[in-house]
């Protein structure tokens, strides 16, 4: 193990690339296993960023060098009748129409807006009442109760509305 004595072959080593332009990432073709950094070498924490359903993205004309993940984890239940719980790919859309179903209310406004329920945290996705009265704003805060997080550790941890911090689109 890389407990600095003997480390060769070590299971909880780290694969290094070697990174030959100085931009911080490796060459795929040219690695190494070692437990700590060798020089003009980077470590296998490939930058990533998960999507939704690809709305309000703009991608600049260099791309993105990383791993683009796509969110398809879109279960969904409502429990005790009156609880709506959703992974985090499923479709707000997907989830007015099971909410009407159980006569729950709260997601009704967000029919025209394209998210996934990852999305819509993230965000705190909000809509403007109809003109011309434009009485307030809507928030999905207002119907969070609590949202399972993963941690950048891999820690899964499920922290309540409160914990959220909910803002204007954070």
């Amino acid at each position: 193990d890389c407990d600095g004595e003997l480390d060769e072959h070590a299971s909880d080593a780290l694969v290094w690339y070697l990174d030959v332009d100085e931009d911080g990432y490796g060459e795929p073709l040219d690695s190494v296993e070692a437990c700590t950094t060798p020089e003009e070498r980077v470590a296998t924490g490939t930058p990533y960023f998960v999507l939704g359903l690809g709305a309000n993205i703009l991608v600049g004309d260099r791309g993105f060098r990383g791993v683009v993940i796509r969110n398809v984890a879109r279960a969904h239940r409502v429990l005790d009748g009156s609880t709506l719980w959703a992974e985090s790919g499923a479709t707000i859309r997907d989830l007015i129409f099971v909410a009407i179903e159980y006569g729950l209310s709260g997601l009704e406004h967000y029919i025209g807006i394209p998210s996934t329920v990852g999305g819509a945290v993230w965000q705190n996705l909000h809509f403007l009442s109809p003109a011309p009265e434009r009485a307030r704003t809507m928030y999905i805060a207002e119907v969070v109760e609590s949202v399972e997080l993963l941690t950048e550790s891999g820690e899964r941890v499920i922290v309540d509305h409160d914990a959220m911090a909910f803002g204007y689109d954070t």
